[in-house]
């Protein structure tokens, strides 16, 4: 997979959604996971780049969009998640790390999220198909 990797650009972003607050971590990975599993790349993007702190081009949306239908492509379609690992820094800064079942083969969704005053937003993610870096997180 490792060959397939350097192909997919691991999406790796800075971002804030506040648009698109949430009142708990789970509902907004939630909102995102669901987007993948319905191959919509469009609402995928929407969720993880809302953000007036983001120089959010439409270059940025259509990578990801680009990328999300490669791994769509090449493993299918998706079957299910499972959380693997949830670290936090305080109860206001939380990491959420899931494996992703597809068909083909599996891949991994890093969401990084902050709550300010008005809710839970996305400040980064990350989705590749580096899935052997989640057995390190589970020791």
């Amino acid at each position: 997979m490792r060959s397939v990797q350097a192909i997919l650009l691991a999406i790796s972003v800075a971002t804030a959604t506040p648009s698109l607050a949430q009142a708990t971590p789970e509902a907004l990975a939630n909102d995102v996971l669901m987007a993948y599993k319905q191959g919509n790349t469009d609402e995928f993007s929407k969720l993880v780049t809302a953000s007036p702190l983001l120089n959010n081009t439409p270059t940025l949306a259509a990578q990801i969009k680009s990328n999300l239908a490669t791994l769509l492509d090449l493993y299918g379609p998706v079957e299910g998640w499972d959380l693997v690992r949830t670290k936090s820094v305080s109860q206001r800064y939380v990491e959420k790390s899931y494996i992703i079942f597809q068909n083909e083969y599996a891949t991994r969704l890093q969401l990084t999220f902050y709550k300010k005053s008005s809710g839970w937003i996305i400040t980064s993610f990350k989705i590749d198909d580096s899935i052997d870096t989640l057995f390190e997180s589970t020791d």
